[in-house]
């Protein structure tokens, strides 16, 4: 059976905006429902559908933007409109009329909200509180300290063993690849995830009437999994059903739980930040994709079902710029069934509708024809009248122009910088609510840029400056109408640096916006779990950097978040337990540290070097002293040699092959016949297409590669004998003329 969606542009509002700031009002009589939605510029748009065609009802307006946005009231009612602006809570009725504000005593924006009479839920950046409102009064009841940054929340309501009045259970998806499970101020779960959790969703209401409680919570993560975990009343975890999207990346932005395709199943819609909506339909057998479509090319922040255009499930999304979507289900073999039924009484009946409509189409024709001409003229006129208001307006800004200098306020901007582990490199996405002209890329670091097929623009690269502190400097100008730029870029480990991103939209006057992104010297090793990384390390050559001095948890914390990416900007225990893994050489990195003492154990002993080198730097530059005991092994060197030699063995093989390749096109253009070429040879004219393919990025990629061998060499020199080497030609020479067992030998 397929599945059809009737997809169409609901409402353009203008205006970019957060997560998660969209909301359907409950219909008693099924009615079309309102809806409700907020943007960045504090703007709340009360809309319905009316006569077919989208109302705004009415308006409200704060200085502060829209920061989040849910429904409340009682117990059992979400028939009350919850705002949040920053750290103030505004209560509205289905008219936008305030009835209740309320100012947080928290410093961070709230990020979402649950509100159910008389406790209200915020959950910031790395906490989440828990006030009662008893009429104008509200006291904060408790709160919980994540131990890295929340990207969802999702309250499980009836799941609580806390006996107090408005306690739930919360679920929190956290950027360490945990969701945390929260009964009060207490965490009672903390299961692991395949990824960064940024959705989270309930499949279906949870039955408070059941001996033994239980809520199916569905995760989107950043990676692009979908799951399902089953969560008990007291903490208890069972795993559920699981899908990898498809061979899909892009992060999950968005998830709603409904029956969408009527058919008695659950369904989980989800939400992508290419622009993409799935339809995933649960069965006993796990998951599985009925639907799937592009429906923008911006990021869709939030996704809702309800009555909105039809009285069946609908979907409505929202995309950054302020572009609501909506989805109807149509069921394409029913529709295609309700033709086929009964054809030659439908044909009888349709002949007669023809007939009869014939007779009366005559007189309404020559109406009709007046009317509609009439109408082009009008329509011809104002554009007339439009135009010419423009070219006035053009004119009286150009005077003005030679007097004063034109300026135009900032724009909103939204980026990610995200670690393709895969592939080892990185994806930055730029996202702005207007349409972007060109972006210049400026980085006093390398880079390696790389190809991206969603992309569509141009890409000219400028020669480096070394004198200008320029590594690379780039012009991405886009060719077509898009609000959102990708750069696929891949960094050198072992310097760090700034990435300047200048942003540029097609407007007038012209403006620009920068966008500064650190780069970490161990930018290219992703985080897992800490024993998982020890584990890898059990039978490995291993380097230890042990470090003891006066300084403080606070002061080691901050030193490794200048070295390794993905460090959060609070602890909450007196002691950290940090894994990593390289995504290009896959060594591994374990951190233990407490105030006074840290150790780092990896078989590469060009991270230690580097680990050794930032904390020696930082250190000084505060005046804290340290004492640094080094154990290198120099067995590692040749376990590094060996993990990568893969790639050497791969590069070089394919260098050699693209050379090969122009001498055998000229014997296959004389010859009639190839049997008498060799295997080799063969295969090297039958990949032509795939070798030339990779061939265009490969030579940097082999300087890549050539470069970390070229570390490695210097590294083994300083932390074996505390000296560079004086001469690195025999790694050189063994690296151009490649052979991996004379490679071995210049390092022996």
């Amino acid at each position: 059976m397929s599945y059809v969606f009737d997809t169409k542009e609901f409402l353009f509002l203008g205006g970019s905006n957060e997560r998660g700031c969209l909301a359907a009002f409950p219909s008693a009589k099924r009615k079309i429902q309102k809806i409700v939605f907020g943007n960045k510029s504090g703007l709340v748009q009360f809309i319905t559908l009316k006569s077919g065609t989208p109302k705004i009802l009415s308006k409200t307006q704060e200085r502060k933007g829209v920061t989040a946005l849910s429904l409340g009231g009682p117990p059992g009612s979400k028939d009350k409109l919850f705002v949040a602006h920053g750290n103030k809570i505004k209560a509205m009725t289905k008219k936008g009329k305030t009835f209740f504000a309320f100012e947080a005593p928290i410093t961070d924006d709230i990020k979402a909200l649950f509100v159910e009479n008389p406790s209200i839920y915020t959950c910031c950046e790395f906490n989440i509180n828990h006030f009662e409102a008893e009429g104008s009064k509200v006291t904060e009841k408790g709160f919980f300290n994540s131990q890295d940054v929340i990207h969802a929340m999702c309250p499980m309501p009836h799941l609580s063993e806390n006996g107090a009045m408005g306690a739930i259970v919360v679920a929190l998806g956290c950027e360490d690849r945990y969701i945390r499970i929260v009964d009060g101020t207490k965490m009672i779960a903390h299961p692991k995830i395949p990824g960064s959790v940024t959705a989270l969703t309930l499949e279906a209401e949870i039955n408070r009437d059941a001996e033994t409680p239980v809520g199916g919570l569905v995760y989107g993560t950043d990676n692009g999994k979908v799951g399902q975990i089953n969560v008990r009343k007291g903490g208890g975890i069972r795993p559920g059903w699981m899908y990898k999207g498809d061979g899909k990346k892009a992060a999950i932005t968005a998830l709603d739980a409904v029956d969408v395709l009527q058919d008695g199943v659950p369904d989980v819609v989800v939400a992508r930040e290419d622009g993409s909506i799935e339809v995933l339909n649960i069965t006993a057998d796990g998951p599985s994709l009925k639907y799937s479509e592009q429906i923008s090319s911006e990021t869709i922040t939030s996704v809702i079902h309800g009555n909105i255009v039809s009285m069946n499930t609908d979907l409505l999304a929202s995309t950054y710029s302020g572009r609501l979507v909506s989805l109807t289900f149509k069921e394409e073999d029913k529709m295609a069934s309700a033709g086929l039924n009964n054809d030659g009484d439908a044909a009888a009946g349709k002949e007669k509708r023809r007939t009869k409509n014939n007779q009366k189409g005559g007189d309404a024709k020559s109406s009709s024809s007046a009317a509609s001409s009439a109408e082009a003229l009008k329509l011809e006129a104002d554009i007339q009248a439009l135009q010419q208001e423009i070219k006035d307006m053009k004119t009286k800004f150009s005077s003005a122009s030679s007097q004063t200098i034109a300026a135009q306020k900032q724009f909103n901007m939204n980026y990610s910088m995200k670690l393709d582990e895969e592939n080892a490199c990185y994806t930055l996405a730029i996202e702005i609510e207007l349409p972007i002209e060109m972006v210049v890329l400026h980085s006093d670091v390398p880079l390696l840029l790389m190809e991206t097929d969603t992309n569509q623009a141009l890409l000219s690269q400028t020669e480096a400056d070394r004198k200008e502190k320029s590594a690379v400097l780039a012009t991405y100008t886009c060719v077509t109408r898009t609000t959102k730029l990708r750069i696929r870029l891949r960094t050198v480990e072992g310097q760090f640096g700034t990435i300047s991103a200048y942003v540029i939209p097609k407007t007038s006057p012209k403006t620009s916006q920068r966008l500064q992104v650190p780069v970490k010297p161990l930018s290219l090793h992703a985080k897992v779990d800490y024993a998982e990384a020890k584990k890898l390390q059990e039978g490995a050559p291993v380097n230890t950097l042990d470090i003891t001095g006066d300084f403080s948890l606070a002061q080691v914390h901050a030193w490794i978040s200048i070295v390794l990416p993905g460090i959060p900007a609070r602890l909450s225990s007196d002691r950290a337990e940090l894994g990593y893994r390289s995504c290009f050489i896959d060594s591994t990195l374990t951190c233990l540290y407490c105030k006074g003492k840290a150790s780092f154990v990896s078989e590469s002993v060009t991270v230690i070097t580097i680990i050794k080198e930032v904390i020696s730097r930082e250190a000084t530059k505060r005046q804290v002293r340290i004492e640094i005991q080094l154990d290198a092994k120099k067995e590692s060197i040749f376990h590094m040699l060996k993990m990568l030699r893969p790639r050497l063995d791969h590069h070089f093989s394919l260098n050699r092959e693209h050379r090969l390749l122009g001498a055998l096109k000229e014997i296959q253009s004389h010859e009639d016949e190839l049997s008498f070429l060799s295997q080799e040879y063969q295969s090297i004219l039958t990949n032509e297409e795939k070798i030339r393919e990779e061939m265009k990025s490969a030579p940097k990629h082999l300087a890549f590669l050539k470069g970390i061998v070229m570390d490695l060499y210097v590294d083994k020199y300083k932390l074996l004998t505390g000296v560079e080497p004086k001469n690195s030609e025999a790694c050189a020479k063994a690296l151009d003329a490649y052979n991996f067992d004379s490679l071995l030998m210049a390092f022996k």
